[in-house]
């Protein structure tokens, strides 16, 4: 390994960057999990949303039966 004499302000500047970089990549992996958390609430919601029209379709043909 290669060590290269930094005067102490660029050593102090490339950890800040450094440290800049990590965080703006913990945000964006931040982002892409609350994405796709989002995403998997919303299939969920259409799921339970179909079930409940099925439901209710159900419930009317049944009554309709009952009726006659």
């Amino acid at each position: 390994m290669i060590h290269v004499y930094l005067p102490p302000y660029m050593a102090g500047q490339l950890v800040k960057e450094r440290q800049r970089e990590m965080l703006a990549q913990a945000e964006q992996q931040r982002r892409g999990r609350q994405l796709a958390a989002l995403a998997r609430a919303a299939r969920r919601a259409e799921r339970a949303e179909r079930r409940m029209r099925r439901a209710v379709r159900r419930a009317v043909q049944l009554r309709a039966e009952l009726q006659r």
